[in-house]
């Protein structure tokens, strides 16, 4: 249930950030593609964060050699999140919510080096300072909520993909 909980507590997190960015930015509110309140490209990245980590961990590297390690790697994968996401998002809905052509260093629509390098050090700073903290939070989510929240996931995404 732990994997379970930290896809839709960072999906929720980042249905914030999403929104509170293009407020801020855009002056408008884009909840993307399901209806609640979760971003789940999001989701996807912390497992992938916390599995890269764990990966890590059989090496046994020094503390400075594990961060830039890390950071290189989750670069890397956080970059191919976002490329398949866009291109997914695109063959299955027919839109676009980002799109890095005006970036300097784009590789077509869905990613370019500024946002990966961004996303990365993004990663990298939940991984060492965010995780630890929301690890104690997540193992104590009862299993009741977990259900619900997973069966309103489910329910989203049904309503989204038939609509």
């Amino acid at each position: 249930m732990y994997y379970v909980n930290m896809f839709l507590l960072f999906s929720f997190i980042g249905f914030l950030f999403e929104n509170g960015l293009n407020l801020f930015v855009n002056d408008n509110f884009n909840s993307g593609i399901l209806y609640g309140p979760w971003t789940f490209i999001y989701g996807i990245g912390i497992l992938l964060i916390i599995i890269y980590n764990q990966f890590l961990k059989q090496f046994h590297l020094n503390k400075y050699l594990k961060v830039i390690i890390f950071y290189l790697g989750i670069t890397i994968l956080m970059t191919l999140v976002e490329f398949s996401g866009g291109m997914l998002i695109e063959q299955l809905f027919h839109r676009t919510y980002w799109d890095y052509t005006n970036m300097r260093f784009n590789y077509g629509k869905y990613i370019c080096l500024e946002v990966s390098l961004l996303w990365g050090l993004l990663a990298t700073l939940i991984n060492f300072l965010v995780v630890p903290l929301v690890n104690k939070v997540v193992k104590k989510i009862p299993l009741w909520l977990t259900i619900g929240m997973v069966f309103l996931f489910i329910v989203d995404i049904f309503f989204t993909l038939i609509n």
